[in-house]
């Protein structure tokens, strides 16, 4: 059971925030009132538009006047209370690449702006807008996976959907980004990529009628890596140079889809997985090391439950911490990553005190981290599964143990590694 699940979620990977577009600062502010067209939108670029605009995963755009004016309030609530733009690393644990952070200074910016009544200022004063030439965030990829056509699933349960889509390569390629579009954001609870070298999924495909297969809990076969995954909230992922996974010639790319349970049928999802190749000659191959813990059950009303988790075993060999991604469901509250060299003292990796569900993602280091063989990796993590927590699908509270359903939970973090 243990290797099946090692394989399985080795397999998994997760998502890395997008390089930043470089964008103008805002002008430093004086003491007349601050605009839109002088420091705001200039905030809005460098933070909040690459997913506020049109056709991304934001509810509206802030893009031009029009956009923010009716908003003003709301936008000056989000920030203040940092719970926008979403970035739940908490400071003092890691230096991550891409930070959505709003510092003191922009926050004071945007509450005087809407103090003064949101003034949109000299036009001529606006910056370049950004453009989004494609529905890529990073482009047109090299490559474009998705099934030949859409699946509708079941009405109020639970759907893991598996679909086998061949690259037609005829070489080895290295990935640098991959990108995702889930066909119904309402639907889709997250996107799992395994790669298949030796067919089989083709047999499991053609065995079901319909598109795909069910495969809840796992691909249903042994597969020999991953290309990268999607959970709500992530943007695309980039990995750092000369840093790649590996996709084989003729392989196939297996995207094993969960939907949401949903009590009004919905259209059908057709969702889609863009790649984009490395150039670099001879990266270096991302692992993902799973820090996971199965066996716990998480009592009712019980609203702050700790759950603590470890890889395998120590590390065999050195290695460099690229980035690192945390995963919980509906219960989760908080958690911390950690590694422990041996003989050492404990590290912290990443620590989230505000878990969202519907905001994961994987943090990238601004520096790998380097770490010696004889290293542990470990977390701990803490649940509220009282009635005071608003996303607890329970009511009343019941016992909650780890599964693949939304209504399940999980303790786990995926950290992407290079041997060295």
């Amino acid at each position: 059971m243990r290797t099946r699940i090692l394989l399985v979620v080795l397999a998994t990977a997760f998502s890395l925030s997008a390089k930043q577009r470089a964008v103008r600062h805002p002008a430093p502010a004086t003491n007349a009132a601050p605009t839109f067209s002088n420091e705001v939108v200039r905030i809005f670029q460098q933070h909040c538009q690459s997913c506020h605009h049109a056709g991304d995963i934001a509810p509206f755009p802030l893009v031009d006047y029009a956009d923010a004016k009716p908003r003003a309030g709301m936008i000056k609530l989000m920030t203040q209370t940092r719970q926008m733009p979403p970035w739940k690393a908490a400071e003092g644990c890691g230096d991550f690449r891409d930070e959505r952070r709003l510092s003191d200074a922009e926050i004071d910016i945007i509450g005087k702006w809407v103090a003064a009544g949101a003034p949109e200022g000299n036009r001529a004063q606006l910056p370049p807008k950004r453009t989004w030439s494609t529905d890529w965030e990073l482009g047109t990829p090299d490559l474009v996976l998705a099934n030949d056509e859409p699946f509708t699933p079941a009405v109020g349960q639970d759907t893991y959907r598996c679909f086998t889509i061949p690259t037609n390569l005829t070489s080895d390629k290295w990935v640098r980004a991959v990108d995702t579009h889930p066909g119904d954001r309402q639907t889709v609870h997250h996107v799992l990529t395994f790669i298949d070298t030796t067919g089989e999924s083709v047999r499991l495909d053609e065995a079901e009628p319909g598109p795909g297969y069910t495969c809840f809990g796992g691909p249903g076969f042994t597969s020999i890596g991953t290309i990268g995954a999607w959970v709500p909230g992530q943007r695309a992922m980039e990995l750092p140079e000369n840093v790649a996974f590996r996709l084989p010639a003729g392989s196939r790319v297996v995207m094993q889809v969960h939907y949401h349970p949903h009590q009004q049928q919905t259209a059908p999802d057709l969702t889609a997985y863009g790649v984009y190749y490395s150039d670099a000659p001879s990266p270096k191959e991302l692992r993902i090391l799973p820090v996971v813990n199965q066996s716990f059950t998480i009592p009712p009303n019980d609203p702050n439950y700790r759950v603590d988790a470890q890889f395998f075993f120590p590390l065999p060999f050195p290695v460099k911490i690229w980035l690192v991604a945390p995963h919980m469901h509906l219960l989760g509250k908080r958690m911390e990553v950690s590694y422990t060299p041996r003989n050492g003292t404990q590290q912290c990796l990443i620590r989230i005190d505000d878990w969202d569900f519907h905001w994961q993602g994987s943090y990238r280091y601004v520096e790998p981290i380097d770490v010696p063989a004889g290293t542990t990796l470990q977390l701990s993590a803490w649940y509220d599964n009282s009635s005071n927590n608003p996303r607890n699908p329970n009511s009343p509270p019941r016992p909650v143990s780890w599964g693949e359903a939304t209504t399940d939970e999980m303790c786990l973090a995926f950290v992407g590694v290079t041997i060295e």
